[in-house]
C-alpha cells in the first residue's frame, strides 16, 4: 500500500511524535510504500520569504535521518505551502492533528482513503478551538490512542473510532534493579501550556516540603534551556534537564522512585507510561487518557486534577511508604507491558486494507 501521513510538524519532542514515526517505520518495513508531509508555516502575506516559498511550489525533501532524538527511516517533505497538489496519490491517507485533517478534507479520492489519528481532544486547548470541533465531524475513519478520547468522540461528537493505546518502545524504556537510593527522586514535566499541570506540581512539591517530608524534584522539558526563570517562580532550586532524548531520558526515569503528572487532561500520557516501565510508581492527576494504565491504588495513586493539595496527600503517601510505592511501581510497569507495538502495527494496516476492500 502507499500511505501518506500529513503532520503539522516533525521536530518536536513528544510522544505524539514519536508515536508517529514509529508507525511510519513499522509500516515501511512491512512492506508499504510511506511518504510523510509536513504542512509548510502559516502565511506572513507581508514577507518576501513567504511570495518566494509560494512561488516555489516545491516541497523540501530532508533525509530520513534528519531528527537526533529518533531513528527515522521515513524521508520527510515540508510543503513550501499548503496546496492539494504538492500531496501524491496514494491508498492510504492519514491526518495526525486538527490543522492536518482540516486541509486534507477537500481532498479528492485518488489521494488516499481518509483516516484520522485523532491523540487529543485539541478543541480544549488549540487557539482556534471551533476549527479543532469541525474536524471530528469530517468524514474520516478516526482511531484515538485512549478510550477518554473514544467516549470524547462518541459522545461529544457522535462519532465511532478505533482505540489504539499507544505503546511505550520496550527497547528504550525498561526497567533495571530497583534502587532504594531513589526514593526522594520525584521526577516530573516542565511545560509552558497551564493545562500541563506545572505549577500545580510545584505547588505540590511546596507542601510537601512544608511538611519536612524528604523530596528532590528531578525536571526535564524542552521550553526552556536555561531553568533560572523555573528556579526563581519555584523560590528553589532543583535538578533540571534540557531536551533529554534517548537513553538520557531513560536513564532520568530509572534514576527516580516516583513520576508525578499534574495535567489537566491528556490524550494518554506518554511521559507518565515511559516513567512507569523503567520502575517509577506513578501518582497522577486524572488526566482522562491515564484511564487506560493508571489504576488508583494498583498501578497509579489518582487524585482530581487541579487540586495540588491532594496531589501532594498521595505524594507524600508514596514517599514515605516503600512497600506501596513498590507495589505500584511493579503492576504500573506489567500494566504497561500488556501494549504491543507488533499488535498495534498488525492492527493498523488491517484497518487500511479493510477499508480499501469496502471501497472496491
Amino acid at each position: 500500500m502507499k500511505i501518506t501521513f500529513i503532520t503539522s510538524q516533525y521536530n518536536r519532542i513528544s510522544g505524539g511524535n514519536r508515536a508517529l514515526f514509529e508507525y511510519a517505520n513499522r509500516l515501511q518495513a512491512m512492506g508499504n510504500e510511506v511518504s510523510w508531509y509536513v504542512l509548510g508555516k502559516p502565511a506572513r502575506w507581508y514577507r518576501i520569504d513567504h511570495w518566494q516559498r509560494i512561488m516555489s511550489k516545491k516541497v523540501t525533501l530532508l533525509p530520513p535521518k534528519t531528527i537526533d532524538w529518533l531513528e527515522n527511516k521515513v524521508p520527510i517533505s515540508v510543503l513550501s505551502y499548503n496546496d492539494e497538489r504538492l500531496i501524491p496519490d496514494s491508498d492510504i491517507l492519514l491526518a495526525t492533528a486538527w490543522q492536518t485533517a482540516d486541509f486534507a478534507n477537500r481532498f479528492p479520492e485518488s489521494k488516499g482513503k481518509k483516516f484520522y489519528f485523532v491523540q487529543h481532544h485539541e478543541s480544549l486547548w488549540a487557539r482556534e478551538k471551533n476549527k479543532a470541533q469541525k474536524t471530528y465531524y469530517m468524514p474520516f475513519k478516526k482511531m484515538v490512542i485512549s478510550t477518554w478520547l473514544k467516549k470524547i468522540l462518541q459522545d461529544k461528537y457522535n462519532q465511532q473510532a478505533e482505540v489504539m493505546i499507544t505503546p511505550v518502545n520496550e527497547n528504550s524504556f525498561y526497567r533495571e534493579e530497583a534502587n532504594q537510593d531513589n526514593a526522594s527522586r520525584v521526577c516530573f514535566l516542565h511545560h509552558d501550556y497551564d493545562w500541563k499541570g506545572y505549577r500545580d506540581a510545584i505547588e505540590a512539591v511546596k507542601i510537601i516540603r512544608s511538611r519536612n517530608c524528604k523530596i528532590d524534584p528531578v525536571v526535564f522539558g524542552e521550553k526552556l534551556e536555561d531553568p533560572s526563570p523555573l528556579y526563581e517562580e519555584a523560590g528553589f532550586k532543583f535538578e533540571y534537564h534540557y531536551r533529554p532524548t534517548g537513553e538520557t531520558l531513560r536513564r532520568i526515569y530509572a534514576s527516580c522512585g516516583t513520576y508525578l503528572c499534574a495535567s489537566w487532561y491528556e490524550g494518554l500520557g506518554m511521559p507518565s507510561m515511559e516513567a512507569m516501565a523503567c520502575g517509577a510508581a506513578l501518582v497522577t492527576t486524572d488526566t482522562g487518557g491515564s484511564w487506560d494504565y493508571a489504576v488508583d491504588g494498583k498501578t497509579a495513586l489518582v487524585s482530581p486534577p487541579k487540586q495540588p493539595e491532594q496531589l501532594a496527600d498521595n505524594l507524600a503517601r508514596v514517599l514515605n511508604d516503600e512497600a506501596l510505592r513498590n507495589k505500584l511501581a511493579e503492576n504500573g510497569c506489567q500494566k504497561i507491558r500488556e501494549f504491543s507495538w507488533e499488535a498495534n502495527s498488525l492492527r493498523l494496516e488491517k484497518l487500511f486494507k479493510e477499508s480499501l476492500a469496502e471501497a472496491e
